[in-house]
């Protein structure tokens, strides 16, 4: 009797700690994919000439929800060199949120 109730409190316990590594494994797949989508979009911004164009939602599988935003920072006298912050937020669903920041500098050529 008193084995039974050892291997009943054992097999509780191994359960308990299955469930909390199930949870642990899907919080870090749902960041990961959070910062795949963020990368992404932060890239985009970056092949396009002018960042402040940059400026979208989407929405990608599983209700992640990217959104991306650029503001001018800063520009030189002659407004040739001017910096750009751009910001990627990505959610999901109950509560996620990522929010990654980038630096881009463009050069125009006026002459």
């Amino acid at each position: 009797m008193v084995a039974i109730a050892i291997l009943g409190v054992s097999v509780v316990a191994i359960f308990q700690l299955f469930s909390i590594n199930l949870r642990s494994t899907k919080k870090a797949e749902n960041n990961t994919k959070a910062l795949f989508y963020a990368r992404s979009m932060l890239d985009e911004a970056y092949s396009i000439p002018d960042p402040t164009d940059s400026g979208s939602s989407i929405e990608f599988e599983e209700d992640f929800k990217g959104s991306r935003e650029a503001t001018l920072k800063a520009s030189s006298e002659n407004e040739n060199v001017k910096l750009y912050e751009i910001t990627v937020t990505i959610t999901w669903p109950p509560s996620g949120n990522l929010t990654i920041k980038g630096l881009r500098t463009v050069y125009e050529n006026n002459q």
